[in-house]
């Protein structure tokens, strides 16, 4: 359970086709009773991914914001979808009166792989008249 910095809500697709852009936002809550600086950090997950490696827009130290108390912040990032199924895992961190930043809070969400559905065309070479 979060001390300061309560992580919400993982928005993302729970399916995606590979090698496509995949959209997240983390919502992180200010639990603590004044403002406080709340930090995310995003990490895909799947086989054969090597280590340190960040969803886009949720890098250590740059996905920052002050926020009141009680109020939600929304940190946004991407990845692009690999060819397996994935998590997506999030970390947040408050800063504290000492002036580091300190672990609060994790969540998870998984990203199946979806498979594209060919599409027909219903043209038949009697639909069209010759002019």
């Amino acid at each position: 359970m979060a001390q300061y910095a309560e992580i919400v809500e993982i928005v993302a697709p729970s399916q995606a086709v590979s090698g496509s852009q995949v959209n997240v936002t983390a919502r992180i809550k200010n639990t603590y009773p004044a403002a406080i600086g709340i930090m995310a950090i995003g990490i895909p997950e799947y086989p054969g991914l090597p280590g340190g490696e960040y969803i886009n827009g949720l890098y250590p130290y740059q996905a920052t914001v002050n926020t009141n108390a009680g109020w939600v912040a929304e940190f946004a990032g991407y990845f692009i979808m690999p060819s397996t199924n994935m998590t997506i895992r999030v970390y947040s961190y408050y800063f504290g009166s000492d002036g580091q930043w300190h672990f609060d809070d994790e969540k998870t969400k998984g990203v199946n792989l979806a498979e594209l559905s060919p599409v027909f065309c219903e043209f038949r070479l009697t639909d069209y008249q010759k002019v």
